[in-house]
């Protein structure tokens, strides 16, 4: 797995956090080490959030471009 978190896809990044979980899950789990990957999770979730974020605000603009195609060819053929 890459090292720089943001070098991940979001796909790699929620694996890397199901990955966590189930260590953090195991009893066996010391304090500083569950600290370490929770700590973890915390910038894995915090990535995950800005990169759902990027991806709505690009279907939004997307979809407000088709829109706003959409009524320009309406009115066109309204002349």
């Amino acid at each position: 797995m890459k090292n720089d978190k943001k070098e991940l896809t979001l796909k790699e990044a929620l694996a890397k956090l199901d990955t966590l979980v189930s260590e953090l899950n195991n009893q066996d789990v010391d304090l500083e080490a569950g600290l370490e990957k929770f700590k973890e999770g915390v910038e894995i979730i915090k990535f995950c959030r800005e990169q759902i974020t990027k991806a709505e605000n690009t279907f939004k603009s997307l979809n407000q471009e088709l829109e706003k195609s959409k009524n320009e060819d309406s009115a066109s053929t309204l002349v």
